[in-house]
């Protein structure tokens, strides 16, 4: 690798809103914009053509290649990888095997404490992918996209690599990386970024962030925390920032195009980066409370702060769909039949004044009260939602 630059219904004072609550009257200000803070690393391993095992890092904010080492070769042809942490890489073979890569050190320079073959066979996977949360993704030639639960840092085989799920087909990618717990982003060979959102159950849901210009990359990379590293077959590396990466939407993604982290030089056959090493927190003390896209953001904030057992995708997806259902995520939603009102629809809509004074017009303090009424009456976001879809109302 060469040429581097440097380096209805009514329960417990909760009202089903739904399709009532629209249409209401419009608030002509609100408080400034949430302040985000991102911090973190990008590290990424490879392998080049003659089978040698690659590290590089990048600094976050502005690009730069900080620094690049090549280790030994792995003894076979790789096909497919996914970095597991910081001294675990996945890895299968062109004959179908699976290998457990160990790292010993990337510091000064990329030594390795052995490579572990883990499975024989059956790893055909074209494309291999991991979320940083116990979840791995693989798709094959054929479009299927498969999901395996990952149960130790450094697993020994199908013990600690199973549960497979097929979670669909038509997943014809020409890129797949993950960006965050069950969070996948791929390209497409037209050109489309495609953003997919996977449910604990397997079902998935996608957006289209972007319908074209994407079609050059044939590797894609993220950290997470809405950062994107695309590189090209001539062994250009270019990065991405998406504001807001769990929006559906990529408008506010910004292109750093006349600074690349290099035009040339990436030469690798195979990249993967280490996921969930860069983050990006909103306050939740200046949140726009008309921005639904900040209140979203600011609402799994303080829901994985109420009770660290629901700092997951699978609970977030179960609180996002409830209160998308019920007010739309609108501080001032109001169910004109029954006067239930806010983004947790309380009835009545004073009762949430026990999470503050502010109760009618601030977000963060009505979804304080909701997080507090659904752990005492369901325990969890996904127990109220599941109520909310058997009987209408929670």
């Amino acid at each position: 690798m060469t040429n581097i630059r440097n380096v209805g219904r009514r329960a417990a004072g909760v009202f089903l809103a739904g399709a009532l609550a629209v249409g209401l009257a419009s608030v002509t200000t609100g408080p400034a914009e949430a302040a985000t803070t991102c911090a973190g690393t990008v590290s990424i391993y490879g392998t080049l053509a003659d089978g040698a095992l690659t590290y590089s890092s990048i600094r976050p904010a502005n690009g730069d290649l900080a620094k690049v080492h090549i280790g030994p070769q792995l003894g076979f042809t790789p096909k497919a990888m996914a970095t597991l942490n910081f001294n675990t890489v996945l890895v299968t073979s062109t004959a179908g095997a699976l290998y457990r890569v160990d790292v010993l050190t990337n510091n000064n320079s990329l030594a390795l404490s052995g490579v572990e073959k883990i499975a024989d066979s059956g790893w055909t996977h074209d494309k291999l992918t991991y979320d940083g949360h116990g979840h791995l993704y693989g798709t094959t030639a054929a479009g299927l996209l498969l999901r395996y639960n990952v149960s130790q840092p450094k697993p020994q085989g199908s013990q600690h690599i199973g549960q497979r799920t097929e979670i669909g087909t038509g997943f014809t990618l020409k890129t797949l990386t993950a960006t965050a717990d069950d969070r996948l982003s791929a390209t497409t060979a037209d050109g489309r970024l495609l953003d997919y959102k996977i449910s604990d159950t397997g079902s998935w849901q996608r957006a289209q962030l972007k319908a074209t210009g994407w079609s050059g990359f044939d590797q894609l990379l993220s950290p997470g925390g809405g950062l994107y590293y695309g590189r090209l077959p001539t062994g250009a590396m270019y990065w991405y920032k998406d504001a807001n990466p769990t929006d559906g939407s990529g408008a506010d993604i910004s292109y750093h195009l006349d600074d690349p982290v290099n035009t040339r030089g990436w030469t690798q056959t195979l990249l993967s980066a280490q996921p969930e090493t860069y983050t990006c927190t909103t306050s939740v003390g200046s949140v726009d409370r008309d921005n639904i896209a900040q209140v979203k953001t600011a609402g799994r904030t303080l829901m994985n702060e109420h009770d660290p057992a629901w700092a997951n995708g699978t609970q977030w997806t179960c609180l996002e769909s409830l209160w998308d259902r019920e007010s739309g995520w609108r501080w001032n939603a109001q169910n004109p039949a029954s006067g239930a009102y806010g983004i947790p629809q309380a009835l009545p809509g004073n009762k949430m004044d026990a999470a503050g004074d502010d109760w009618k017009s601030n977000p963060l303090t009505q979804i304080k009260w909701g997080l507090s009424y659904i752990d005492g009456r369901y325990s969890s976001p996904c127990a109220a939602w599941s109520h909310f879809q058997s009987i209408g109302w929670y």
